[in-house]
């Protein structure tokens, strides 16, 4: 077997010589095909660890690609704080996407359910502080380093990390974020004060 190419910084694909019957050319070949095909002629299929780096399922992964986690966590006590005052709260129903490169969390998008129907799943604005417009959390200066084999430790961090919002936008009725967490520690959550996106799970992945 031989490979003829040739490659150029001033291009983003490599060029591979293709010989038919009337006449030989270079055809353009992005670099990881070209990749695959000087290791598979090298025989080197075998020497590649296809189990390595292996995310364990669990029951609250939803889905996952190379750069986003989807997951979910349903309605459980959690402890936030705002201006300084920890609140033990009734923490909503929500799905996470972790968007992610280079180890760091580029993104995180947040929506909350009432019932988990997978796909079909009907999601509601994300009924916390600290949110921007487009469904996502305001990181601030949190941590956003990532494993992704422990992808839960890293939504944790920024979970964590203390809310600066005065006003809890994504919820109805409530005014402020300190009279929102003074009625969640003890109150059930108020999935009927949620507003809907309009959306499913499937139309946001």
């Amino acid at each position: 077997m031989e490979i003829i190419f040739r490659i150029s910084d001033q291009v983003e694909d490599a060029e591979m010589l293709v010989s038919d019957k009337q006449k030989n050319y270079f055809k353009a070949v992005s670099i990881k095909q070209l990749i695959d095909s000087l290791s598979s002629m090298l025989g080197q299929d075998a020497n590649i660890d296809y189990k390595k780096d292996l995310i364990v399922s669990d029951n609250d992964l939803i889905a996952v690609s190379s750069n986003c986690i989807v997951t979910k966590q349903h309605e459980h006590k959690r402890i936030v704080t705002y201006a300084g005052k920890a609140y033990k709260i009734n923490f909503p129903n929500s799905i996470y996407l972790i968007c992610h490169h280079a180890g760091q969390i580029k993104q995180l998008e947040a929506y909350c359910f009432k019932e988990y129907d997978g796909m079909n799943t009907k999601l509601y604005r994300y009924a916390m502080p600290n949110m921007f417009s487009n469904n996502t959390i305001c990181m601030g200066t949190a941590n956003k380093a990532i494993d992704v084999k422990k992808y839960k430790d890293a939504l944790e961090e920024i979970l964590c990390t203390q809310y600066t919002h005065a006003r809890p936008d994504n919820i109805k009725k409530f005014k402020s974020t300190s009279e929102y967490f003074d009625y969640l520690k003890d109150n059930d959550f108020p999935y009927n004060l949620l507003y809907s996106t309009g959306k499913t799970l499937k139309d946001v992945m």
